[in-house]
């Protein structure tokens, strides 16, 4: 699946056909999508930064912008995709990080399971590399659908307003966000 989803990454870029670096905001609980840039990036697209954008279940958040891999009780948000303490697909990033070390990476993987992993300084630094992320709260998502709504007559899922709010709150005006889901699946 990840493989697929490298394929997106590729094909916007070539799309929007410039001779930049281009940067996407990704809506995410579960580090999968992103992680597909990641991988992207690492084939040799031009990507400047990758923004994880989370809601208020901001593990991801806090992991990449000071190290911070400790669970939380969950929130039930409008956004239920990110409505996550343990992102799964992050072990793979933690596995590159450390030189495809296995043993290494389980053993990271056992601290995140009791609750106790702080990245440390080096590995982190990498991480800021090419990750910047963001959160959103609740009061700021409807904000977001409200403004996006009567700006642009498009209405955007929760998920997809919270990539556009952190790229806003992080002050990339010229990235891609990506779009996760149709605004129906929402009915309220």
């Amino acid at each position: 699946r990840i493989i697929a989803q490298a394929v997106y990454y590729f094909y916007t870029y070539f799309k929007l056909d410039v001779d930049e670096p281009i940067s996407f905001s990704v809506p995410t609980g579960n580090f999968g999508d992103v992680f597909a840039g990641y991988l992207a990036k690492k084939m040799g697209l031009p990507i400047d930064k990758l923004i994880v954008a989370t809601n208020e279940n901001d593990i991801l958040h806090r992991a990449i912008s000071n190290g911070n891999y400790v669970s939380k009780k969950v929130k039930e948000t409008l956004s239920p995709s990110m409505d996550i303490q343990l992102a799964s697909n992050f072990e793979r990033l933690i596995y590159y990080l450390n030189d495809s070390n296995s043993e290494i990476t389980a053993n990271i993987m056992k601290k995140i399971k009791e609750n106790t992993y702080q990245i440390d300084k080096l590995n982190l630094n990498n991480i800021q590399k090419d990750f910047v992320s963001e959160s959103c709260k609740e009061d700021e998502t409807l904000s977001i659908i409200k403004k996006n709504y009567e700006e642009n007559s498009v209405i955007l899922d929760p998920h997809t307003a919270v990539g556009v709010g952190a790229a806003n709150k992080l002050s990339f005006n010229d990235c891609v966000v990506l779009s996760t889901a149709h605004p129906c699946k929402f009915p309220a």
